[in-house]
């Protein structure tokens, strides 16, 4: 259930607490992911929010204050309304802990929040909307409670992906209240492919005016057809994403931009032809009209690595926030390499003993230009094939049947890893039960099913790890591919409740064995949420909850 709550900014100077305790509260919250430590009371009063939160005026006043406020009206249960009364709302820097770890206390006079870093209050503020119920009045109320958490991972993400099927702002805003509920605090944003360019770069007008629009689309019942429609250019401009940086920033969330380098870049290389392999017989560059992977690669030429700095130099401002700038680096085919006489001379004047260490040339070369302004790359896992890749570059696993695994891989390498294996967390596959509605028809197998079960069922950190091996696991990420991802009721089907099972794995150490069944009725305890929401999500069923 949705409440809100009011926060009164206070002008009392050396007040005492006068709360007036709610009615008997006998819900216990359904919070997810499950704190580390969570103690809550039934069948006695809790802190009452008939009349909201005071804060007095020296708290209001402080920084940890102000942030807390910030905080509690993001999570979505604050107005902020001026009253001279008493506080009962205190905030306190801890040190000593992990830089996401907060505590909370709630008595029925008052709520204390404790904190290492500022950044923590965005979690805590979302335990405290988790927690909200109704009294025996039926009055908006939070339990007695102590907590004291933070996450087993410190990167928990989700990769939204508009190449293939346009995303608006205010969707991928939607997207990320919902990421902010369950703490996940990195959007991966997947903003070029073979099937658009959807980024602004002033440089390079063309990027968007040819590389943002396609010929057609494959049919969503059969990807082999076309539909014969011409797309509407669809990009962000620049201020467009200041704005979702600017908001992810206010939920707590930090935005990883993904530019595709070498491979998947026939949007880019239809634009600007000349950055291909333009001297093999045949080359035509266009933007992709097909799903797959496509042969245009980036050649290995000076201008190209030009192309890719100055791309760079506007990409950076604009995602001021993050340490990491993804890079693509997946199914870069090698063939237009190795039919070029100019990649093939550019292999022999450097050494290189076969056409994928061009992709290696490339990986370097961008961490290169990345490392002075403080920035690392992030590659698929790909970018470890055919040679070293440099130390600082995070290794995000995703494909799960490849031997040794290449988690382990990267992290015997000396490689930070973040896990996104196809066989968990690509949430446009399937879920099972399908609805008649052709619109629903997932990617891939249909009968690989990755419901919330399944990807709950999935231990990122598993007692044969070594902890060295363990120390370089530093997240987990589903990834919403949106090939068959066509508006916003289906990517809101795709992806809840399983961003709940992935929050929690993320978040707190597994157990000997996980209960699917208490997490299934903390997931339907957030029903009422979802509905006030209005989000599209999949019931038990497969039933859709918006026709």
């Amino acid at each position: 259930m949705q409440m809100r709550a009011v926060i009164i900014l206070m002008g009392v100077l050396g007040s005492t607490v006068t709360a007036a305790p709610s009615a008997r509260i006998e819900s216990i919250p359904g919070i997810i992911p499950q704190p580390v430590k969570l103690e809550s009371k039934t069948g006695e009063a809790g802190f009452s929010l008939k009349e909201g939160i005071r804060v007095h005026y020296n708290v209001s006043r402080s920084e940890e204050g102000r942030a807390a406020i910030r905080a509690l009206m993001a999570a979505g249960i604050t107005e902020v309304l001026p009253e001279e009364n008493e506080g009962e709302l205190t905030v306190t820097i801890e040190p000593g802990h992990g830089k996401e770890w907060y505590a909370i206390r709630v008595t029925p006079e008052g709520i204390e929040l404790r904190v290492t870093e500022l950044g923590a209050l965005h979690l805590a503020a979302q335990t405290l909307a988790q927690s909200i119920t109704t009294d025996a009045e039926g009055n908006p109320a939070l339990p007695t409670m102590n907590v004291e958490d933070e996450p087993m991972l410190p990167y928990r993400g989700l990769m939204l992906d508009p190449c293939r099927h346009p995303q608006s702002v205010e969707q991928t805003k939607k997207m990320l209240r919902i990421m902010a509920r369950y703490k996940l605090n990195r959007l991966h944003w997947h903003l070029t492919d073979d099937q658009g360019w959807r980024i602004e770069i002033k440089k390079y007008p063309k990027l968007t005016e040819v590389g943002a629009r396609r010929d057609e689309t494959p049919l969503l019942t059969d990807h082999e057809k076309g539909d014969g429609k011409p797309t509407q250019p669809f990009y962000f401009t620049q201020d467009d994403i200041r704005e979702v940086v600017a908001y992810a920033g206010s939920l707590g969330i930090t935005v990883v931009p993904e530019i595709e380098i070498p491979g998947h870049a026939s949007a880019c290389i239809a634009a600007y032809p000349h950055l291909g392999n333009s001297d093999i017989e045949g080359y035509a560059p266009r933007v992709a009209t097909t799903w797959g992977v496509l042969p245009f690669t980036m050649a290995p030429k000076e201008e190209t690595f030009r192309f890719i700095e100055d791309v760079m130099a506007e990409v950076l401002p604009l995602f001021p926030q993050t340490e990491f700038i993804h890079i693509g680096g997946d199914e870069a085919p090698r063939d237009q390499w190795e039919k070029s006489p100019f990649a093939r001379e550019y292999m022999k004047k450097h050494g290189l003993s076969n056409a994928g260490q061009i992709q290696h040339r490339f990986t370097h070369r961008v961490a290169e230009m990345l490392a002075p302004h403080g920035r690392r790359i992030i590659g698929w896992d790909e970018i470890m094939m055919d040679g070293e890749v440099p130390h600082t570059a995070v290794v995000m696993a995703w494909r799960s049947w490849v031997k040794p695994d290449a988690a382990l891989t990267a992290a015997n390498r000396g490689h930070d890893v973040i896990l996104s294996p196809d066989s968990h967390f690509y949430f446009n596959f399937a879920q099972g039960k399908i609805p008649a509605d052709p619109a629903y028809t997932p990617h891939g197998n249909p009968e690989a099913v990755q419901d919330w079960r399944h990807v709950y069922s999935y231990n990122p950190l598993p007692a044969h790890y070594t902890p060295e091996q363990r120390a370089r696991i530093i997240g987990l990420q589903a990834n919403c591919w949106s090939e068959s991802i066509q508006n916003d009721a289906k990517l809101e089907y795709q992806v809840v409740p399983r961003i709940c099972a992935l929050a929690e794995i993320a978040w707190t150490p597994a157990s000997d064995k996980r209960d699917a069944e208490e997490f299934l009725q903390r997931i339907r305890s957030h029903y009422p949420w979802f509905n006030a929401m209005q989000i599209n999500f999949r019931h038990e069923d497969g039933t859709p909850n918006i026709d």
